[in-house]
């Protein structure tokens, strides 16, 4: 079982989150900003207008993507805080590193620790190694579409991605980390 916040949550009993909000937040410059035009015209209708663009502030959010380079300690490149600061910082319990990380950083044992790292603040994590062109939309389109339709992210996750050797390939290259566990969108709420 994980944590979703104070909520211990399994498949039956999960973290339900009412009318989610999705924001934007661009570190990577113009490079980011193309990345995140995509992404937002694949997941508008997903979230109905509740999607806020960072520009000076951080919003608050239930799930957050974030374009950016990371560095080995888990900072994010050209800044004093780390991407678990900006999880935190939105209130987000979905967040996704929607640029891909450099390769080299995956077989760096700092990085790996910076991952490992447990907060006082859980979220499911996802970390892109290659977006594979449309495809990553796609896949985040029905991820939250399963969501919504009140499969749980874990659920959704493995149904979209399963695990093992043989990979869709129509789907992005990811690492996940589920900390806080089954989420799942929907009308009952257990926000608190």
């Amino acid at each position: 079982m994980a944590q979703a916040g104070r909520i211990t949550t399994t498949a039956d009993n999960p973290f339900i989150i009412s009318n989610p909000s999705l924001a934007f937040a661009n570190l990577a410059g113009v490079t980011g900003k193309g990345l995140m035009d995509q992404d937002r015209k694949s997941l508008e209708d997903i979230f109905r207008g509740r999607i806020h663009i960072a520009d000076r502030t951080l919003p608050r959010c239930n799930v957050l993507f974030v374009y950016c380079q990371l560095e080995a300690s888990g900072r994010v490149s050209g800044a004093s805080f780390t991407f678990r600061d900006l999880i935190k910082g939105a209130g987000a319990h979905i967040a996704v590193i929607a640029s891909e990380i450099q390769p080299a950083l995956l077989s760096n044992p700092e990085f790996g620790k910076s991952l490992q790292a447990k907060t006082d603040w859980r979220a499911n994590m996802v970390i892109t190694l290659n977006r594979n062109g449309r495809h990553f939309g796609v896949f985040f389109r029905r991820l939250f579409a399963d969501m919504h339709a009140g499969t749980t992210m874990p659920m959704a996750w493995v149904k979209l991605a399963p695990q093992g050797p043989n990979q869709p390939h129509d789907i992005p290259g990811t690492i996940c980390l589920m900390e806080a566990g089954h989420i799942a969108f929907g009308p009952k709420s257990s926000e608190s």
